[in-house]
């Protein structure tokens, strides 16, 4: 049974290359076969033939892998314009999200909403019964219910759908030219998404967080903070 397959698998082989050949496009069939196929099983489908003919395989061999080559390049240029286009247009790096208290607390470039991500996730870690400083105590006041979250979070859920239809498109490209995933611009595309994905879980646990280590009835501290924390990441 295995042998039989083979041989179909020689015969189309030689087939698809001689219409090659014969000027007639490169089929799907062929092109996986040269450009995943070890060298040792190419030369096995070689087998057999006389010189002229394994001499004409070769040239339609050479053929493919150069345009395969080229469609890589288009497609690597493809992904990458379309990654920096999504990464250079996030609703979240709007400066009507910039607190200057955060702010100055972090490189000129970050992203000011990861940058209260950063603020707040420090806020409940740190967290021992009370604030540790007027800073902690400012970013609590100014977010202790989930309306202040609103048009932050309106960002993000943008940025997530812009992000997850990018990474749609980059896999139907990686898909139709065997891409590699090497692109920097496409791991961050990926990483940001995930990331977004946590900020937004955050910042609507936040205002429950400030509610639970209110209660007079439960003990302030690490208890709470714990339990808090437990339920943001699970």
């Amino acid at each position: 049974m295995n042998q039989h397959i083979i041989n179909l698998e020689k015969q189309r082989f030689i087939r698809d290359c001689k219409q090659v050949l014969k000027g007639e496009r490169v089929t799907d069939s062929l092109r996986r076969t040269i450009i995943h196929s070890s060298p040792g099983h190419v030369e096995y489908l070689k087998r057999d033939m006389d010189m002229a003919e394994a001499r004409l395989v070769d040239i339609v061999i050479a053929k493919v892998k150069e345009e395969s080559k080229k469609a890589l390049s288009a497609s690597s240029q493809r992904i990458n314009i379309l990654a920096i286009s999504v990464l250079e247009n996030l609703s979240t790096e709007s400066q009507d999200f910039a607190i200057e208290e955060i702010m100055k607390r972090y490189r000129e470039s970050i992203n000011p909403v990861k940058a209260l991500y950063y603020d707040l996730q420090e806020i409940m870690f740190l967290y021992d019964g009370r604030p540790k400083n007027k800073h902690h105590q400012f970013l609590i006041n100014k977010f202790r219910d989930i309306e202040s979250f609103k048009k932050i979070i309106e960002a993000i859920d943008r940025d997530i759908a812009d992000l997850s239809e990018c990474k749609q498109r980059v896999n139907k490209l990686k898909n139709e030219h065997n891409y590699p995933n090497t692109s920097e611009h496409l791991k961050r595309i990926v990483d940001l998404h995930n990331e977004m994905r946590q900020w937004k879980t955050l910042f609507e646990k936040f205002p429950e967080w400030i509610t639970e280590n209110s209660l007079p009835d439960e003990p302030k501290g690490s208890y709470n903070l714990c339990t808090t924390i437990k339920k943001i990441f699970k």
